[in-house]
C-alpha cells in the first residue's frame, strides 16, 4: 500500500516496486491534498497489479505451443542445471513435438486423445530406442511448464516397450580391420582412446591428462571422474586432443571406416561396450566397470553381465590390456 512522507515541507508518496522503496512527489505541502494524490496512486496500482493477474491467467489457459517451447529451452538449462547436450536432446524432441502438432496453436487444445498422434508420428520416424528418447524431451518440458502452473499437461507420457538387444561390440579382428582403413593419425589416435578407456563420445572434450589417468570433468549427470590410461596410450590422448577434432566428425569417420571394412552397425559407441566387456571379463567386478563406465548405477552396467565368461573370454583373449598398467577408479 502507498504511504506518505515529509520531506523538506513537502509530501512525498512512497511506493514499494520490486521490493524497493520508490518516492513520488506530490509538489504540495497540504496533507489533504497529498492524500488525495496517493489515494489515485494506490487504485491505479491496484489496478494494474489486478491486470497483470488476469493476463497471467490469460496466459496459463492461452498459452501457444511455440511460446512454451521457447520458455522451455530458453529455462531448462540454468533452472535444472543440465548440460547443453542434454539441452540439444531436448531440442530434437520438441521439434518433433511441434511437427506432430502443428496445425494446433495452444495447448489447451490438446487432450489425451492426441497422445496416439504424437506415438504414430514418432513411431512412423524413428525405431523403439529413439522414440523413448524424443518422449524423455517432451516428458520434461510438459513436466516444466506444469510445475511452472503455465499448463495442465494434456496427456500422460510413458515409455514404450523395446525389444531387449545385446550390447553391440567389436572383437580385436573387426577392429584390426577397421584401423587397417584409416589413414589419418589423429583420427587413430582418437578411436584408440575411446578403445582404452571406454568414454561416451563427448567427454573426451571435457576431460584433461593427469599424470597415468584421464580427468573427466563433466561427464554424463556432471560427475567428475577419474579414468586410468594406458602408458602406451598417452601419446594418442595427446594427439587427439591437440586441436582435435569434433565429435560429430570422429562418429561419422568412424562408421565410414568400419563399412570400408565390410562391418555393419560398428558406431563409435560400440567401443564403449567393448571396453565394457574387456574390463568386464579381466577384473570379473561389475563395480570396478561401473566406476570406470560412470554409470549412475550398478543396474546400468548389469547389461553387459547377459554375455557367457566363457564367451568374453574367448572373443578378448588376444586383446587383453594389461591390467597392472591400471589402477583403482574414483568417482567424484
Amino acid at each position: 500500500m502507498a504511504g506518505l512522507r515529509l520531506l523538506k515541507e513537502k509530501y512525498y508518496i512512497r511506493v514499494w516496486i520490486d521490493g524497493k522503496e520508490k518516492l513520488l512527489p506530490t509538489g504540495t505541502a497540504n496533507r489533504r491534498d497529498a492524500e488525495i494524490q496517493r489515494a489515485k496512486i494506490e487504485r491505479q496500482e491496484i489496478e494494474i497489479k489486478q491486470k497483470i493477474r488476469d493476463e497471467m491467467d490469460a496466459l496459463k489457459n492461452r498459452l501457444t505451443i511455440r511460446a512454451g517451447v521457447d520458455y522451455f529451452l530458453k529455462n531448462i538449462g540454468v533452472e535444472r542445471n543440465i548440460t547443453e547436450s542434454t539441452v540439444k536432446t531436448y531440442r530434437q524432441a520438441i521439434k518433433d513435438f511441434e511437427n506432430a502438432f502443428r496445425f494446433i496453436v495452444y495447448f489447451e487444445n490438446l487432450c489425451r486423445t492426441h497422445y496416439s498422434t504424437l506415438l504414430n508420428y514418432l513411431q512412423d520416424r524413428y525405431n523403439p530406442t529413439t522414440v523413448n528418447i524424443r518422449l524423455r524431451g517432451i516428458r520434461a518440458m510438459l513436466n516444466f511448464l506444469t510445475d511452472k502452473g503455465l499448463i495442465q499437461s494434456p496427456f500422460h507420457v510413458k515409455q514404450i516397450k523395446t525389444d531387449q538387444h545385446l550390447p553391440k561390440f567389436i572383437t580385436p579382428d573387426e577392429m584390426d580391420r577397421i584401423y587397417s582403413q584409416v589413414t589419418d593419425p589423429k583420427l587413430l589416435a582418437a578411436f584408440r582412446i575411446y578403445e582404452a578407456t571406454g568414454m561416451r563420445l563427448g567427454e573426451l572434450f571435457q576431460s584433461r591428462l593427469d599424470g597415468d589417468f584421464i580427468k573427466v570433468e563433466q561427464s554424463k549427470g556432471r560427475k567428475e571422474r577419474i579414468i586410468p590410461i594406458p602408458f602406451q596410450n598417452i601419446n594418442d590422448y595427446q594427439l587427439a586432443t591437440n586441436d582435435p577434432y569434433s565429435a560429430c566428425h570422429i562418429s561419422r569417420k568412424f562408421s565410414e571406416y568400419s563399412k570400408q571394412a565390410g562391418l555393419t552397425g560398428k558406431t563409435i559407441h560400440a567401443l564403449r561396450h567393448t571396453f565394457a566387456l574387456r574390463k568386464l571379463i579381466e577384473t570379473n567386478n561389475i563395480s570396478l566397470v561401473k566406476e570406470l563406465l560412470g554409470h549412475s548405477s550398478v543396474t546400468v552396467t548389469e547389461i553387459y553381465t547377459a554375455f557367457p565368461k566363457d564367451f568374453l573370454a574367448q572373443i578378448f583373449k588376444d586383446r587383453a590390456i594389461n591390467t597392472e598398467n591400471y589402477r583403482p577408479s574414483i568417482q567424484a
